[in-house]
């Protein structure tokens, strides 16, 4: 049986996983593998005409594409980084915490906390599995999460600010000049001109 699926990604976040993924997994699942207990759900599903059956297919689906992304970077000599570290048991919860809270006001200590090493060990074994201090990847995934709402809905600068844990807007501002080199509302308005741009060209174009 042959499936055929397509999924888009929008914004960094989406970007950032695409990047990591290979052009072509190939896959084979063992048979306590519960990839290989999806594709046979998926399979049965698709012979039926059951009520709310596109419903389970996506679901069905969802499932299939994060496991086989699991199970590809599982065997994989070249996974990103963040993929290794998030299944080590010292830094997999204290990524999970970091990424999933990213509005707390997090501190090294905290976070070492998390991880169960001290502050100095921490530090080492973040920088050494990851290429960066721990700070420094908060401080890039919540600027990630901040390009993504400043490209795709109308929440304000505050908002945004509040969203990914800065105190104010001038905190966030500031951070964002650092990262980015211009405000955000500078940078915002520079993105949806060129989107804008690119949606005449392509319609032009059709």
């Amino acid at each position: 049986m042959f499936l055929c699926g397509a999924y888009q990604f929008s914004g960094d976040v989406g970007s950032g996983l695409l990047d990591a993924l290979p052009r072509v997994m190939t896959l084979s699942a063992a048979d306590d593998d519960p990839l290989r207990d999806v594709i046979t759900l998926l399979s049965r599903e698709l012979i039926r005409n059951e009520l709310a059956q596109q419903i389970v297919l996506d679901r069905l689906l969802d499932l299939l594409l994060v496991l086989a992304i699991r199970s590809d970077f599982r065997r994989s000599t070249t996974a990103p980084r963040w993929c290794r570290a998030a299944a080590a048991p010292q830094l997999g919860p204290t990524l999970q915490a970091m990424h999933d809270n990213a509005a707390d006001p997090w501190t090294v200590p905290e976070l070492a906390e998390i991880s169960g090493l001290s502050r100095a060990a921490f530090a080492r074994v973040f920088r050494e599995a990851l290429g960066q201090a721990p700070m420094q990847h908060l401080t890039e995934w919540r600027m990630t999460i901040v390009r993504d709402h400043l490209r795709a809905d109308d929440l304000t600068l505050p908002q945004i600010a509040d969203a990914v844990g800065y105190g104010s807007p001038f905190a966030f501002a500031a951070a964002f000049r650092r990262h980015h080199g211009e405000p955000p509302g500078t940078w915002r308005q520079r993105e949806r001109t060129a989107a804008q741009a690119r949606l005449l060209t392509t319609h032009h174009g059709s």
